[in-house]
């Protein structure tokens, strides 16, 4: 192991056990917090949130999303699974309700333990951006195959700390399986 890697005197990059920096005079510096829902239950209309605190004076920069088990809707059209993320629960503020799993009329899978990058360097994306396809940094194997765009309604910037909401809302009818949890990680930036 090189000797500056935690050595905070080498200007490159320290180790705090709060956050992360790397170059000189700490510019970049983030910070993590992790989060697991309660059960996701299969049933419709059903909303699951948790909460995530985001320290004062940093953007919200990743979230990711991380199933347990297999979340697999009923396969009519309109059997989405909603993501939503808020400064108040359900409230849609940063993201609202957008389907990360698109039901057109066949059953979508999220695959257990397959990560979903929900917010990517402070941007939300194109529809079907978990569809797994050998272009570099497209989707991820196991990923749902069809799901909509998520565009940012808000700054994810907050000078102050506040509580974020991540929820996720199967629509119409009962998931054909779900029973799991879901963790939730997000990554901040200071600014």
């Amino acid at each position: 192991m090189r000797s500056d890697v935690l050595n905070p005197n080498s200007n490159q990059h320290s180790v705090d056990p709060d956050f992360i920096q790397f170059g000189q005079a700490g510019a970049l510096k983030l910070t993590s917090v992790t989060a697991t829902s309660a059960t996701i239950p299969v049933t419709a209309a059903t909303v699951t949130t948790v909460t995530l605190t985001q320290p004062a004076g940093t953007i919200l920069k990743d979230l990711y999303a991380i199933p347990a088990g297999n979340i697999v809707t009923a396969g009519a059209s309109g059997d989405d699974v909603d993501f939503d993320l808020g400064t108040s629960a359900y409230g849609g503020e940063l993201v609202n309700e957008k389907a990360i799993l698109d039901d057109g009329g066949s059953a979508v899978t999220w695959t257990a333990n397959v990560p979903l990058r929900l917010i990517k360097n402070s941007n939300g994306h194109a529809a079907n951006a978990f569809l797994a396809t050998s272009v570099e940094d497209a989707g991820v194997y196991g990923g749902p195959a069809t799901s909509e765009a998520i565009a940012i309604a808000a700054t994810l910037y907050s000078a102050d700390e506040r509580t974020l909401h991540a929820s996720l809302k199967p629509l119409v009818n009962d998931l054909a399986t779900a029973a799991t949890t879901v963790k939730w990680i997000a990554v901040f930036m200071y600014l």
